[in-house]
């Protein structure tokens, strides 16, 4: 049987990676639940997305394959018409739901309304799916929020407190979603920080690492807060998707959650972005400052400067746990799962750095 996947979330960064994988992988189907933005009608959203994945000529071909319904996960049946509703919950056999609001200074309601709601409407239609074989979640390994040392895979609320209202509501969302595991095949994958897509390049606005990196290249952005020992877990944006993809695929037990990350194995100091950013932007290192000193300078200099750089400094301190944490993600169920390792940075970091500056 032709496979139909419902996928929500596909006009962002990771969603659209899964639309592509899922295309270029499989013969399925796949209808993607999309919001009009800014009078943008979602077709023409999801239209500009297809033109970034893949070659003008190959764009109509792909398009057969696509569904587009407009809707809004954090509405009542999703916002879609009824109509739509009921012909995707009659034909729908796979569902991944990968939509999230991925900001870190949202007020919690607001955050909890897309990550926490939004995941319920969807928990909510994949139960109305008479031929659902599997229903993936794409969740976040920094549910650990100020955890430290090793995070497995099965562990999940251990008492810890969050960084950030995205950290805390993701972590409720998974906790929803492993409250239907009895009466959905439920499979849960945790990516780590995503940063591009390691043969292109490509990468997203609105990701962190990225606006850093072209920051850097533009002389904006001399001083990091950090300790060059510190470990980031780093993972390109085509590894997650395959490995989702494998999972997904492979019939994985339901119920099952994998990190998606770099993990001990694979992750980057922060002194060895130093060097990397330095040789392949071929610029002078940028300075790494330790976390405490530079809370002190910010709080000391913020008020006098212009609110651009107030702005650059007020983002630093929101990444400013990711500088200096001290978690590393057990990734066995994912490696055993898919037999697929995330490459070190160093692999594709000039593919990386090459694309920042063509932006």
């Amino acid at each position: 049987m032709r496979e139909r996947v419902f996928l929500t979330g596909a006009t962002g960064f990771i969603g659209a990676s899964l639309l592509q994988t899922w295309l270029d992988r499989s013969d399925a189907t796949v209808t993607v639940l999309a919001r009009a933005r800014h009078e943008v009608p979602a077709d023409q959203r999801m239209r500009a997305v297809l033109d970034e994945l893949y070659p003008q000529s190959v764009v109509p071909r792909v398009l057969e394959r696509v569904g587009v319904v407009e809707g809004d996960v954090t509405s009542d049946r999703l916002g879609m018409a009824a109509a739509d509703y009921d012909r995707l919950a009659s034909e729908t056999t796979r569902v991944i739901h990968c939509a999230a609001a991925v900001r870190f200074d949202l007020e919690l309601e607001d955050a909890r309304r897309e990550n926490v709601g939004g995941t319920r409407n969807v928990l909510e239609f994949a139960k109305a799916c008479s031929e659902l074989m599997k229903i993936d979640y794409v969740g976040t390994a920094y549910v650990a929020g100020k955890r430290k040392g090793l995070i497995r895979e099965n562990e999940l609320d251990e008492g810890q407190q969050h960084n950030n209202t995205y950290e805390r509501t993701k972590l409720e969302a998974e906790k929803l979603v492993r409250e239907h595991i009895p009466v959905l095949p439920i499979t849960i994958l945790r990516p780590s920080i995503v940063v591009c897509d390691s043969k292109t390049g490509r990468s997203t606005s609105h990701n962190g690492f990225f606006r850093a990196l072209g920051m850097y290249w533009r002389d904006e952005l001399k001083v990091i807060p950090g300790y060059p020992e510190t470990s980031l877990d780093l993972v390109p944006v085509d590894y997650v998707a395959e490995a989702a993809y494998a999972i997904s695929k492979a019939g994985s037990p339901t119920g099952q959650c994998y990190h998606l990350a770099a993990g001990s194995s694979a992750s980057t100091r922060l002194a060895d972005i130093q060097e990397l950013a330095s040789f392949h932007f071929k610029k002078k290192k940028f300075q790494l400052v330790p976390p405490e000193e530079f809370k002190q300078f910010a709080a000391a200099r913020r008020p006098a400067l212009p609110e651009e750089e107030r702005d650059v400094l007020d983002e630093a301190l929101l990444y400013l746990p990711y500088l200096s944490g001290e978690l590393v993600f057990d990734t066995a169920n994912a490696l055993k799962a898919t037999g697929l390792s995330a490459p070190k940075a160093e692999t594709y970091f000039k593919t990386m750095a090459d694309y920042v500056m063509r932006q």
